[in-house]
């Protein structure tokens, strides 16, 4: 077992009060707690779901993607722009205060799982609403919240919104007890983003690390006017990759607070995209390959709010480019598939620089601009150690992607995938 897996396994057991930890292995987690970063499926052709860890970095303010559960990694601050961003690192002065990062905020839980620490509070209901997905009766959980010992499962959950109103969102609360690869929650369609039949659906949130979206809370002042429209009482699917490495049955519960936006003040709607690349290639064992580039064209001036690279433990390096005339601009770059990188575009946000020679992931910093005419390049190294040819599924270590996950405004990015 690799040592990824090692350490989550320890966490539950000192979750439960179990012995096991070794003094040269602590206890701790890349990703707040969830299932270290694991890495997971995306949903594909083959019916394959997803999401991304957020990793941690130097912190040089509260409005970096790292330490608050997840996200981008924080850079140093300053009045110079950073080298290949085009954007200035912002002043310390600039950084406002966010919202604490929540946690165990439902004191009278106590399930006799690992997790009970992930569950929060709902949002007034005049403020927001949350979703939960997880069994109501910890003492007889029905099966399908139960994950035993070595088991991995991608599940479908139906559920509906509460709000009573059309409402807008951007800031949303995700906590998923250990175990969770990622969530994918869909408004619309059938099945979330977990089968073919949920292609017909519009993805809302995507996570997969216990984190908040954007870090804090805080709007960025170029983000004052964006949101994320739903219609009152919405059919909303929960697409959950769960994966148990703990030696322990765990139990498969989220919750997810989406907080309302003033609908009167929204001026731009932020929608998210999902890029699949190439979903028949095959790896041999022990081959070493790039998986791309693919590309998308971008349609409308826009902007990039945030992105992650998925892919699955062959996986050594994830890069993104955006692709404007004659330059090619490196905005993501992903080394460690375990605590996958999550980074924010805004005004707010530094990141730190990619150095893959030093073994340093990052990207841009500042806002992201897209314009018509731009593409978006991603790629991926894959070594396959494994003694098994590994294709496009959801299986961690005998599988692959290399899945594109943002949300933008304004603009969309349609896919040829492959480059001529």
């Amino acid at each position: 077992m690799r040592r990824r897996w090692k350490l989550f396994a320890c966490v539950v057991a000192l979750a439960v009060g179990a012995a096991g930890c070794s003094e040269d292995e602590p206890a701790t987690m890349g990703n707040a707690g969830t299932a270290a970063g694991t890495g997971a499926g995306e949903g594909g052709a083959a019916g394959d779901s997803a999401g991304e860890g957020g990793a941690g970095g130097e912190q040089a303010n509260p409005m970096s993607a790292a330490g608050q559960g997840g996200g981008g990694a924080g850079g140093t601050a300053g009045d110079e722009p950073i080298a290949g961003t085009g954007s200035p690192v912002p002043d310390a002065g600039m950084e406002p205060e966010g919202v604490p990062y929540a946690m165990d905020e439902c004191e009278e839980l106590d399930s006799g799982y690992p997790g009970d620490e992930f569950c929060i509070d709902p949002p007034p209901p005049a403020e927001g609403f949350q979703l939960h997905i997880g069994p109501t009766d910890y003492a007889n959980p029905d099966p399908m919240f139960v994950l035993e010992p070595d088991d991995e499962s991608t599940d479908n959950f139906p559920t509906t919104s509460s709000n009573d109103s059309n409402i807008h969102f951007l800031f949303r609360q995700f906590r998923m007890r250990p175990g969770a690869h990622h969530m994918i929650v869909t408004a619309g369609g059938t099945a979330g983003g977990g089968g073919v039949e949920g292609f017909g659906g519009r993805r809302i949130a995507t996570a997969n690390a216990s984190q908040d979206n954007p870090v804090g809370g805080i709007i960025a002042p170029e983000n004052e006017g964006v949101g994320i429209p739903l219609g009152p009482h919405s059919s909303i699917n929960v697409s959950l990759h769960s994966i148990n490495v703990s030696g322990m049955p765990l139990i498969r519960e989220l919750w997810v607070n989406f907080w309302y936006r003033d609908s009167s003040k929204i001026t731009e709607e932020a929608s998210q995209l999902f890029a699949s690349g190439d979903v028949a290639f095959s790896v041999a064992p022990g081959a070493d390959v790039i998986l791309g580039p693919y590309s998308c064209d971008i349609q409308a001036e826009g902007r990039m709010l945030w992105f992650y690279g998925h892919r699955h433990a062959n996986n050594k390096r994830f890069s993104a480019w955006r692709v404007r005339g004659g330059q090619r601009d490196l905005f993501y770059e992903g080394l460690h598939w375990e605590e996958t990188l999550l980074l924010e575009y805004t005004s707010l946000i530094t990141n730190p620089v990619p150095n893959a020679a030093m073994g340093m992931e990052g990207g841009w910093s500042g806002i992201l601009d897209l314009k018509p005419g731009d593409k978006l390049e991603w790629e991926c190294h894959v070594v396959n150690e494994q003694d098994v040819t590994l294709r496009f599924s959801n299986n961690t270590y005998t599988g692959e992607m290399c899945i594109m996950d943002a949300e933008l405004v304004g603009t969309q990015c349609t896919s040829g995938f492959g480059l001529p």
